[in-house]
Order: structure tokens, then sequence, then C-alpha cells
């Protein structure tokens, strides 16, 4: 069997390739990568590492040869459309190189009325694997769980978390069970074929996140929302991303962000990890 990765020298990719190592071997597992220089810590492993140029099918159709499991991570581009042709070409050369199964790792925030501005990629890759001649899967995450560690120190400054969401809930999940639960499905035939949502077992309103966060902090930070506009502005850095954070958010407020589910548990067996415990288990004062 031959596995490759996609954007695997990203925060998720990193994960589901140390997911993968505790059970295939090296000869087995491929990154595919736009800057090979960056992936040598896999190469010294016995891992092989190919460029991925997602502009060059030519190149992706020699990376994914022989590949009995594409595990796709889309790239950190934005706007949405940047992210379209990327996909394209690479579901065109996963069918010229004979990729036996597609495993697309998503998000699920891809509904048709979702605001997010990321949105309607997502949307797209669904529908576009389901017309494509490949076996494939989608796993959607639900929000990561672990940019809320960093944050943790801005907010204990603030005194206040400002998500601009006063109606909604936002279910969690972390790179670390996604990855868990991404490598089981690239490894077993019964599990794939299907679309599944990964969260942890709650969602979360912002005044119940706000009091977890003060819980796990030992500070005061009470919920007190910017506006969308006020939230693009404070975070825009790099310019343009606040507007897009901000439409995250605004969905969240739209309550398109709340699903939970009981993928997690069907495809590892147990529950993912709660919030509480997470953020306990990664914070230090």
């Amino acid at each position: 069997m031959i596995y490759t990765i996609t954007g695997a020298t990203g925060n998720l990719g990193e994960k589901i390739l140390a997911e993968c190592l505790k059970y295939i071997e090296p000869i087995e597992l491929r990154v595919a990568v736009r800057t090979p220089e960056k992936a040598k810590k896999y190469a010294d492993l016995g891992v092989d590492v190919r460029k991925c140029d997602y502009y060059n099918v030519v190149g992706m159709v020699e990376a994914f040869q022989d590949t009995d499991v594409l595990v796709y991570i889309p790239s950190l581009s934005h706007p949405s459309i940047v992210r379209v042709p990327e996909f394209e070409n690479a579901v065109i050369a996963a069918e010229e190189a004979g990729v036996k199964h597609f495993l697309f790792v998503g998000f699920f925030a891809d509904q048709e009325n979702n605001p997010f501005h990321m949105s309607p990629f997502f949307g797209y890759a669904n529908r576009r694997l389901a017309a494509s001649n490949l076996e494939h899967s989608i796993v959607k995450n639900a929000m990561y769980a672990d940019p809320l560690v960093p944050y943790l120190p801005e907010l204990i400054e603030m005194g206040n978390l400002v998500y601009p969401v006063k109606y909604g809930k936002i279910s969690f999940i972390s790179r670390e069970d996604s990855a868990r639960a991404i490598v089981k499905v690239a490894m077993n035939q019964k599990l794939q074929g299907k679309t599944y949502i990964l969260t942890q077992s709650r969602n979360y309103t912002m005044v119940e996140l706000a009091a977890l966060l003060s819980e796990v902090s030992k500070s005061k930070i009470k919920f007190d929302p910017l506006t969308v506009q006020e939230f693009a502005v404070l975070y825009d850095q790099p310019k343009g991303f606040g507007t897009v954070l901000a439409s995250l958010y605004e969905a969240g407020n739209r309550n398109l962000l709340s699903t939970i589910t009981q993928d997690y548990r069907n495809i590892v067996g147990t529950d993912a990890e709660n919030l509480e415990s997470y953020l306990i288990r990664n914070y230090r004062v």
C-alpha cells in the first residue's frame, strides 16, 4: 500500500503523518509538497518526498503515481476561488495517476447558506468529487480547538472573548483527534466511501466558552463581542484575513458551526477529547 499525503508540512499534515508512522512503515508513505526541502525530516525517516505544485498537473500525476490512498489537505490560500483550480488539478491528476482512493479533508462550514468566505470552495470540492471517477471519502473538521491555546494570553490581557457570535454555538475538534480519525479512515476500507463530520461531544455558546477559558486560565474572561466589522479590522493581519475570519464567526452567529455528530466515535471507537481536557492538557500559565 502507498499512502500519499499532501500538505504534510502544515499543522494538520504533520499530525497526520505522525499518526501514520505509528501504524505504517515509512516505505509505504509518501508526502507531496510544494517545497521538498521543508520535508527533509520525513525523507530522513525513509518517507518518499515528492514535489507537488498544484498548478502543474504533469508533476502532480508523477507525485500521485501508484497511490492507493491519497489524503488531500487543501492549501491555506484565499480567497476561495484560488483553491478551486488547485483542487481541480488535483482531481484530474489523481484520475490520470490511477489513485485508488481520494480522501478529502474538508471543513463543516460548507452549507449553501453559509457566509464564510471559504465555504464556496468546500461546497465545490464535495460536488467535484461526486462528479469524478474517483472512489472517495470526505472528512469534515469542526472548528479547530488548537488556536484557542495560543490565543489565551491575549484574551487574558483583554479580559474579553470578542468573537462576534451573540446567538450561535460552536463545536470543536483538535487537530490531533482529527488526524487520528483521518488515518483510521485511510487504513480501513470498511470506513471509506462515506462523508464524516468530526466533532467533540458538545458545543458551546460564547458565554459557556468564556467561562471555560476563565477556568482553564485562572483568569476572568467575560464574553463581550465585537461587531463583525470591528472584529475584521482588529484581526486584519495579513491584510484581507480579518474579513475572512469575521465571515467565519458570522456563520457561527447564524448557528451554522454548531453541528455535533457521533462520527468520531464511529471511526475511532471512543469520543474525541473534550475541550476542557484538551485546553488543560495544552495550556501552561
